[in-house]
């Protein structure tokens, strides 16, 4: 058992269902030497996972992955390496337990922390599923943040709730995978489709103020579109970022590959036009334009 995992502590824990218990069990036990370790060696990360660092005194997430390298001496704070990101996704089910995944994972590097410093997460708001033009509210479904078999959790259902804390390791690094199970109010399965989680992470031990609400939006068995859809809206209206529509190889950069895209799509018509930067059904000198305007710009 590492440091981290022995320096674990909860704030709350709710029962739910035997079966849904046991999956969770397997779930967490069949991943335990990979995604339930204290850190990896190396600290690279996994691409999709969520970074976590530090500016101005007060946490930031990140995206793991949203640059192609970065430098092996890292800065204290990593600003340059992840800009702050604050919506990821995610999707239920890819392990063949239905409403179930270990992702995104959470990542800092060392010496970002004290050694003493614990992490933690508070959900700041309910529950969401996705119904086209926004989220539907007050679910019956509940939403289980666990880390390990036996390990501290809390449920997300339809208000707030205050999570658990878990500890650094001892070169100030913080990499490790938590549960999400999703299920209805009886225990058993959560209706398909996509849905919202708003957390904040805070520190114990060290003084940084708490970081800016982010958000989880999980795909369970939903169609992949109205995931995209979820995640554009949450960036735009609750993230409040600014959706660049002519970042067509989503890579977050409008470059030269996006007008390689748009022009190989030139003067395709129809609802699935790869080009069409403007959505009016048909790529065409419009679309260029667009483009042009935000020409190398990053992008959401």
């Amino acid at each position: 058992m590492s440091i981290l995992q022995s320096k674990i502590r909860a704030r709350s824990s709710k029962t739910h269902s035997p079966v849904w218990a046991c999956l969770a069990v397997v779930a967490t036990v069949g991943l335990a030497s990979s995604v339930m370790a204290g850190g990896d060696d190396d600290h690279d990360g996994h691409e999709g996972d969520i970074y976590i660092g530090i500016e101005n005194g007060a946490l930031f997430t990140g995206l793991i992955g949203s640059h192609d390298d970065h430098d092996d001496d890292h800065d204290d704070d990593h600003e340059g390496e992840f800009p702050e990101e604050r919506v990821f996704a995610a999707e239920m089910g890819e392990l063949g337990i239905p409403g179930f995944t270990s992702d995104p994972g959470w990542e800092a590097f060392p010496d970002t922390f004290d050694a003493d410093t614990w992490l933690g997460w508070n959900a700041m708001h309910g529950l969401g599923r996705w119904n086209g033009s926004g989220f539907d509210e007050s679910l019956p479904e509940i939403l289980t943040i666990s880390y390990g078999s036996n390990g501290p959790s809390f449920d997300v259902g339809d208000a707030a709730a205050n999570g658990f804390e878990l500890a650094c390791a001892a070169d100030g690094s913080f990499h490790l995978h938590l549960n999400f199970l999703l299920s209805n109010d009886t225990g058993g399965l959560a209706e398909s489709g996509v849905y919202l989680l708003e957390l904040e992470m805070y520190a114990l031990n060290q003084d940084l103020e708490s970081s800016e609400p982010f958000w989880i939006v999980f795909n369970n068995e939903g169609i992949e579109e109205d995931h995209e859809a979820a995640i554009e809206w949450v960036e735009e209206n609750l993230a409040e970022e600014e959706h660049c529509d002519a970042d067509l190889d989503g890579d977050h950069d409008i470059d030269v590959e996006d007008l390689l895209s748009l022009i190989e799509d030139w003067g395709c018509e129809g609802e699935s036009c790869a080009g069409d930067v403007n959505d009016n059904g048909i790529t065409d000198i419009e679309d260029l334009l667009d483009l042009i305007a935000d020409f190398g710009g990053e992008c959401h």
